[in-house]
């Protein structure tokens, strides 16, 4: 059984990453949901198919998965990869996959879709409207948006995650720096990272694992 901080602390920086792939490609473009048809239009030329995840209400502060969403009607079809997300959080024991809702200071919409994210493979969009906030997963996003990382953006991605959730330094990079096919030299204080075009990142932390330095060399 894994919690969810620990599995958060695994996939938050490659979540991430997808996250600001995506805002590149879609820049201020506004967005329209199309339950019907399940698609998320951006702008005038951007067009996904869409996987639903949950709603933020902000009058009672609670998540509601999809899944759970009975008073809404939502088509089945768009609800395949949260119940996916259910049976995976009843296997693992991730109570936060399995009740139907929750308060948002346990995990908002964003940490919840962000470890969505790392354990799918799909970048999320959260769409705001009067009174709460609606994600999704964008099913079909082009492969810019899913691909590795370049490794002159590691660092960034690195020190973004770090600032912003209290997380595992340790477990963040070490996870983040493997699923993006890095080779890495572990040591009591250090990790030495390693990728195939010859770059080279070093990590260093303190007494308390927390990140004290970060410094590479990128292959030109």
């Amino acid at each position: 059984m894994r919690s969810f901080d620990r599995l958060f602390a695994e996939h938050v920086a490659t979540g991430l990453a997808r996250q600001l792939a995506l805002g590149d490609l879609i820049g201020e473009r506004g967005w329209q949901l199309d339950l019907p048809s399940g698609t998320v239009t951006f702008g005038d030329d951007l067009r996904y198919h869409i996987q639903l995840l949950g709603t933020e209400s902000h009058g009672d502060g609670s998540w509601l998965w999809a899944w759970a969403n009975e008073a809404s009607n939502l088509p089945p079809a768009l609800l395949q990869l949260s119940g996916w997300l259910r049976e995976y959080g009843h296997r693992q024991g991730v109570a936060e996959f399995t009740e139907p809702t929750f308060a948002l200071e346990r995990a908002d919409g964003h940490r919840l879709a962000l470890l969505a994210s790392g354990l799918t493979g799909r970048c999320y969009y959260r769409g705001p409207y009067p009174g709460g906030a609606v994600f999704f997963h964008l099913d079909d996003a082009p492969p810019q948006i899913t691909a590795p990382v370049r490794p002159e953006r590691v660092l960034s991605v690195l020190g973004q995650v770090i600032q912003s959730f209290p997380v595992d330094h340790r477990i963040a990079v070490e996870s983040f720096l493997r699923q993006q096919s890095w080779r890495l030299e572990p040591a009591p204080s250090s990790v030495t990272a390693h990728h195939g075009d010859g770059s080279t990142l070093r990590v260093d932390f303190d007494a308390l694992g927390r990140v004290s330095n970060m410094s590479g060399t990128v292959s030109s």
